[in-house]
């Protein structure tokens, strides 16, 4: 592009209304980003345990409570919470404790304790799934006791041995429980709790889930300004810019096709998926309805792959949930619009590839890529059983 390109680019966008709509919201005050704790675990929990607690100065009483721990009780993980006993419970002797022997939250009822650990930027370590059990464990003998792992999409426990004890649960069941709490009950709660809460809710969907107002806005602004944004994407110097083209070679290396595109990520599918893969989704520029998606720079010193199935029209996303659902080792979603059926991660700081060789990122990426090899030709095989249907939905 030339000057004069970018100039005139330049002003279609500052004349767009929705850079006026993104800037507007981007300068709305909300209480978490000014305290600049929107990604800190320790904050979430003690939101939570505000939220959790049916005592406490929000005026919901035990109706969040409630919904958290129907939610828990239908989890495929067996725990000895049984959903026709929730009413019985005696909320009125709940305590909720925060930090209590390093575990991130614990409710204690007369008759029953429930152990949560609350990962956002990072997975269970050091063997600590077992000491909280344990710890419950030997404190609470006479109680019931359910364990929950909670995460922004509902992953499973690091520690493979606790996965049969952990229930997972997701930021999302919380986003969709709330959704519908306020919608109901937000005229009946305190003006302050009720922007205190929808901070929040606006918080979780922009910072953990990507999937907020604001997200799909600039989504929108880039589907129309798509080539200055790129232009300026591909030089401005930064870590993420400078490593993205080194995943599009190992990715491109590898017969694949590149997806949607995003400062941090690379989306791709493989070349035959390319082919009948509906282009009529929501959320990503291009408008995929699936992608296999590598973070490499917003998840702390790691890199997560996954595999993702947009928002979109019922028909095709439902095409994809049976589909996807029929893979050997897929975990089960939670939510209803973003699907993710497989996620696999590894170590990777950025901060250690500032001014590295291409080579060296590729040592880190050879190491792991064998398993996203494996995921992906299994979900291309699967996927490729659907062709036909599939192919019904393309422009």
């Amino acid at each position: 592009m030339t000057e004069i390109n970018v100039r005139e680019k330049y002003r279609e966008l500052i004349n767009d209304i929705d850079f006026d709509k993104l800037e507007l919201q981007l300068k709305t005050p909300n209480i978490f980003q000014i305290l600049g704790v929107a990604r800190t675990e320790i904050r979430h929990s003690n939101f939570l345990a505000w939220l959790l607690n049916p005592n406490g100065s929000h005026g919901l009483g035990k109706l969040f409570l409630t919904k958290f721990l129907r939610g828990i009780s239908t989890s495929d993980v067996a725990t000895e919470l049984d959903e026709f006993e929730i009413e019985e419970l005696n909320f009125n002797n709940a305590e909720i404790r925060r930090e209590w022997k390093n575990i991130d939250l614990l409710l204690i009822f007369d008759s029953l304790v429930i152990c949560i650990e609350n990962k956002i930027d990072s997975k269970d370590h050091s063997n600590q799934l077992t000491k909280y059990r344990e710890i419950v464990n030997s404190n609470f003998k006479p109680k019931k006791k359910v364990f929950v792992y909670l995460t922004p999409i509902g992953e499973l426990p690091t520690d493979k041995t606790e996965r049969e004890y952990y229930a997972p649960y997701s930021y999302q069941e919380i986003i969709e429980q709330f959704d519908r709490i306020l919608k109901i009950h937000g005229n009946s709660l305190n003006n302050g709790v009720n922007q205190y809460i929808l901070d929040y809710l606006t918080t979780i969907k922009r910072e953990l889930m990507k999937n907020d107002e604001l997200n799909e806005l600039a989504d929108k602004i880039y589907k129309n300004h798509r080539e200055l944004i790129d232009f300026v994407f591909e030089h401005k110097s930064d870590i993420a810019s400078e490593l993205y083209p080194v995943f599009v070679k190992k990715i491109e290396n590898s017969g694949w096709v590149m997806g949607s595109k995003h400062k941090g990520f690379a989306r791709f599918l493989t070349s035959e998926l390319d082919n009948i893969i509906p282009k009529k989704g929501k959320g990503w520029p291009l408008k995929e309805n699936f992608l296999f998606e590598i973070d490499y720079f917003w998840g702390k010193k790691k890199v997560v792959f996954k595999t993702i199935v947009s928002p979109g029209a019922p028909e095709i996303h439902d095409i994809f949930k049976k589909a996807m659902s029929n893979i050997e080792g897929a975990k089960k979603p939670r939510g209803n619009k973003w699907l993710v059926h497989f996620i696999h991660t590894w170590k990777f700081d950025v901060e250690d590839f500032i001014g590295a060789d291409e080579s060296e990122v590729m040592k880190v990426l050879d190491k792991e890529w064998g398993k996203v090899q494996e995921i992906v030709n299994k979900v291309e095989t699967e996927l490729l059983k659907y062709k036909t249907e599939l192919q019904q939905h393309l422009e």
